[in-house]
Order: C-alpha cells, then sequence, then structure tokens
C-alpha cells in the first residue's frame, strides 16, 4: 500500500490457538463456577480472557490482559449495593406513585425499564473501560477516557431518534456511538479516530429496515380492518384473510434477523476500516457467510454435546438415586429427570420434597454450565479466529513512535455490567 509517498507496512494479524485447550479451560472454570454457587466466575472469566487476548497476535506479538479476577469481584459487591439501592428506592416511589395515580402498577414497571435503558449504556461503557485499561500490545497500554455518564444519554438521543423515525436512523446511532468510543480510546499515547459517515452503513441495513416497516404495515394494516370485520356480513372470510396476512409476519421477523445480522457483520467491517491511530490504520476482511456459517454450525455443536453431556450426567445421576433411593429403579435411566421434575413422588423409599428442588437445580446449573462451555469453544473460539485471522495493521512503520500512557486504574472494574449480566462471556 503505498501512502504519503512512501510504501505503508502492512502487519498481518495471527491466532493462535487450539479447540482441547479451551474446552478444558472453559470445562474447568465453568464447573469452578458452579461449585462456588458463581463466586469463581470473575475469575473463570479473567482467565478466559488471558488465554482468548494471547491468541491473537498482531505482526505475531500476542495481545495481554492483565485484569485480576479481585477487581471483579470487588467491584461487582460496589455496583450491586449501588443498583439495590437506586433500583430498590426508584421502585418503590414509582410504584406508590403510579398506584395513586393510575391505581395501577404496570405504568410503575414500564417506567422502571425506560430509567433501566440509560444504566445498561452507563454500565456497557464502563466496562470496555476497564477491558481497555488492562490491555496491552508491545508492552503499550490501551485506554478510553472517563465519559460513561455523557455516552448514556447520548446513546439515549440517539435510540429516540432511531425509534419516531421507525428505524430510519438506526445506522446513524450505530455509526455515533461507535465513534463517540473511538474518538475517546488511547493506544499509548496516541488517540485514535472514528473516520467515515453513517450513511455508509445504510446501504447494509435497507433490506433490514424493509422488512421492518413491510410487518409494521401489515399489523397496522389488520388492525385497522378488525374493526370494520365486526360490521360486515362476511366477517368470518374477512377474519380468515386478515389472519393469513399476519402469519407472513413471524417470516418477515426471521428475514430481518437474517439481514440485521449481516448489517452487523458490514457495520463492524467498515467501522474498522475507518479507525485510524495516527499513520496506523485497520483492514478488515470479514466475511457475513463465514461468521453465519460458524454461528448456526456452532451453536449446533453446542446443543446436540450439550444434550449428550446431559445424558451422561443423568444417566451417572440416576445410578447413584437408585443406590440410594431403591423405589426409583421403576425409572431406570430416567429416574434423575422424574425426580426433578417431581413426577417420582414423595413416600418411603423416595427422595423428599426438598432433595427434589436441590436436584432439579443440579440439573439446571449443569445444563447451564455445558452450554456455556461447549459455546466458547465451538463458537466464540472460531469466531474470534476469523475475526483476528481478517484484521491487519497499516501504517506499522509509526508504532515505533507511540510512547507508554500512564495507568489508568478504572475502578469499580466490570461491576455495573456483571450486576446486569451484560458480556457474560469473556
Amino acid at each position: 500500500m503505498v501512502c504519503g509517498g512512501h510504501v505503508a507496512q502492512l502487519l498481518k494479524t495471527e491466532f493462535e490457538g487450539r479447540v482441547g485447550p479451551i474446552l478444558s479451560l472453559s470445562l474447568w472454570t465453568a464447573t469452578l463456577s458452579v461449585l462456588t454457587l458463581g463466586f469463581y466466575r470473575f475469575w473463570m472469566k479473567t482467565r478466559l480472557r488471558r488465554h482468548f487476548w494471547s491468541a491473537v497476535r498482531p505482526d505475531g506479538t500476542p495481545l495481554e490482559y492483565v485484569g485480576k479476577g479481585i477487581e471483579k469481584f470487588t467491584g461487582f459487591l460496589i455496583a450491586l449495593v449501588m443498583l439495590a439501592l437506586l433500583i430498590g428506592v426508584l421502585a418503590l416511589g414509582l410504584v406508590y406513585a403510579s398506584y395513586a395515580v393510575f391505581q395501577d402498577e404496570v405504568e410503575a414497571y414500564l417506567v422502571a425499564a425506560v430509567i433501566a435503558l440509560p444504566l445498561i449504556y452507563f454500565a456497557s461503557y464502563r466496562a470496555k473501560r476497564y477491558v481497555y485499561a488492562r490491555t496491552r500490545w508491545r508492552g503499550i497500554r490501551f485506554g478510553l477516557e472517563p465519559a460513561a455518564g455523557k455516552y448514556a444519554m447520548v446513546a439515549m438521543g440517539h435510540l429516540f431518534l432511531s425509534l419516531i423515525t421507525l428505524g430510519f436512523l438506526w445506522p446513524r446511532m450505530t455509526f455515533k456511538l461507535e465513534k463517540f468510543r473511538t474518538d475517546r480510546t488511547f493506544f499509548g499515547d496516541q488517540r485514535m479516530h472514528q473516520g467515515g459517515k453513517w450513511t455508509g452503513l445504510a446501504k447494509s441495513f435497507l433490506p433490514t429496515l424493509m422488512c421492518l416497516w413491510l410487518g409494521l404495515g401489515m399489523v397496522s394494516y389488520a388492525v385497522a380492518q378488525s374493526f370494520a370485520v365486526g360490521e360486515k356480513d362476511n366477517g368470518f372470510d374477512a377474519g380468515g384473510e386478515l389472519f393469513g396476512l399476519l402469519a407472513f409476519v413471524p417470516l418477515l421477523i426471521l428475514i430481518a434477523l437474517f439481514f440485521y445480522l449481516r448489517y452487523r457483520i458490514v457495520a463492524l467491517r467498515y467501522l474498522a476500516n475507518h479507525k485510524t491511530a495516527g499513520g496506523v490504520g485497520l483492514i478488515s476482511r470479514l466475511s457475513f457467510p463465514r461468521v453465519l456459517g460458524i454461528n448456526i454450525g456452532g451453536y449446533l455443536l453446542t446443543n446436540i454435546c450439550t444434550g449428550l453431556a446431559m445424558l451422561v450426567v443423568g444417566a451417572a445421576a440416576s445410578g447413584l438415586l437408585i443406590l440410594f433411593y431403591p423405589g426409583l429403579a421403576d425409572f431406570g435411566v430416567f429416574a434423575s429427570g422424574a425426580v426433578s421434575e417431581g413426577t417420582a413422588g414423595d413416600g418411603e423409599g423416595l427422595p423428599s420434597a426438598g432433595l427434589t428442588v436441590a436436584f432439579a437445580l443440579f440439573l439446571y446449573m449443569a445444563t447451564l454450565l455445558f452450554f456455556s462451555v461447549f459455546r466458547q469453544t465451538f463458537v466464540l473460539f472460531p469466531t474470534w479466529r476469523h475475526y483476528a485471522r481478517t484484521l491487519s495493521l497499516t501504517g506499522g512503520e509509526h508504532l515505533a513512535q507511540i510512547q507508554q500512557r500512564d495507568r489508568d486504574h478504572a475502578g469499580q472494574a466490570e461491576g455495573m455490567a456483571e450486576a446486569f449480566d451484560l458480556g457474560a462471556a469473556i
């Protein structure tokens, strides 16, 4: 690539990682999380991030993640107390006001849901700030300026504009929020910049928008016609036509979802290709068909492996239950299922009601454990691999000019994001 009269240095990204190690690490850390009733999840995310980060190697140099589990845990406790006080007091006030004005609590819950939206944006920004502050490459720290409150207000403004325009300005929101974050991101002492225009995303969003508007039009037409159906003698036939019309809405939703997933990948590629940090830029060759194939095949494998693993666990658990409760022998290998569903009864030689609840909870947690493990292995791992191998850096000769930045403490880590369960994986 020629830039400014000279050839810009192109640095390719490698990905060094295998399925076996990530599978064993995910299984071990998820098991510890279940055995500690979720307490270990903060250390689990730390170990997984270190593994994933180290596998991504721009120009052969791995990324480093230096976050600590104790930072996440203490931040979570602080955020949980703050949220409990905020949401608790707010909810009580809203419910009281709603009963006083509307004699119903539904309006209070709707208002509370609207109020929670900016908190989610606030939490997501703080989480990114912590992750950036604990990420290094070539020994140089990343960083993100503290602006979570402003980001939440800007996000709510763009969301409002997107809603009142029936989704037309959704690409604008995508671009503006990414620009807000990118323009406040640093690599060492070099500030990053998000170039491009939001209209560059509009074309890829158009199919989703058309499906959305067509679906809204069908629903609006059906609602309008439903009032006229009752006034006609052939109301039954008209009602059948309306039902047939509405039957296409679920199909439209699936088509819209497909095109929206494509839009997300195209947007990621466009935004990455317009990011710069001084003389350094990015080149992304993300492939939507490849990402779609990874997700379809990955989730298929995840569900199959989760089902097989639970069959093994259920059979082993059934053997233990029959050993201690001979009355379950009639259920055979399905004894564990009968106990968890409460169909095994409660009598002599059968588990008590308390044990039934505990066993049902155990099977539920085990299912979540295996699903999380196989999702990490068959979905997230190959997705990261594709993202990494399709990403290159231009202007590598300018990297030597970038100096170290001061350490960003990023207090409370990802506490609020953990409380909202945002980014439950890595």
